[in-house]
């Protein structure tokens, strides 16, 4: 799990509304691998996940103007990136292709590669859980538990009530240890 999201750096809105280029390439630098993540973990397709973090990056720098700057920056771009993963999920044309991450699986041979398999199993069981979640509970979980958000940051990010954010989570936990038991 990654740390919560600290406080954006100073100034960094006032640079990005002025326009400055290494604002902007400082807000990407930031926030690449989380926005990135979330969409693979919500798509399961690494070239699906890069065009949605393009995406939220041409978006984010199209509207900073409109950015009131009531949220951080990163609660900000995680709404934009959510949306645009639940949009691309509900889409009746998508295409889905897991090739490409086939090979993430495979452990290295090596004194200890019986530990290695048993870790790359967990792990492909553990993403193929997270991928048969419901939409709603699997971004829920995947922003708090992986990306580590706290509960305000992921009610501000989705736009649901916090009772709506700890229901979902709670559900996507018991669903991910029934699915994970004969791990335990």
């Amino acid at each position: 799990m990654r740390e919560a999201l600290g406080a954006d750096p100073a100034g960094l809105l006032e640079r990005l509304r002025g326009g400055d280029p290494r604002a902007f390439e400082q807000l990407v630098i930031a926030y690449q691998h989380r926005v990135f993540g979330v969409a693979l973990r919500m798509l399961g397709s690494r070239a699906e996940a890069e065009e949605i973090a393009q995406e939220v990056f041409l978006r984010a720098h199209r509207a900073i103007g409109e950015f009131r700057g009531d949220a951080r920056l990163g609660t900000w771009l995680y709404a934009i990136a959510s949306r645009l993963c639940l949009n691309r999920l509900a889409a009746p044309d998508r295409r889905v292709t897991r090739g490409d991450d086939a090979l993430a699986d495979v452990p290295a041979a090596g004194p200890d590669a019986a530990a290695a398999a048993e870790r790359a199993e967990l792990n492909a069981a553990l993403r193929a859980a997270i991928a048969e979640l419901p939409e709603d509970r699997r971004i829920v979980l995947v922003l708090r538990d992986v990306e580590g958000l706290t509960y305000d940051e992921i009610v501000e990010a989705l736009g649901l009530e916090p009772g709506t954010v700890r229901s979902r989570l709670h559900r996507a936990r018991l669903q991910l240890k029934e699915k994970l038991e004969r791990f335990a």
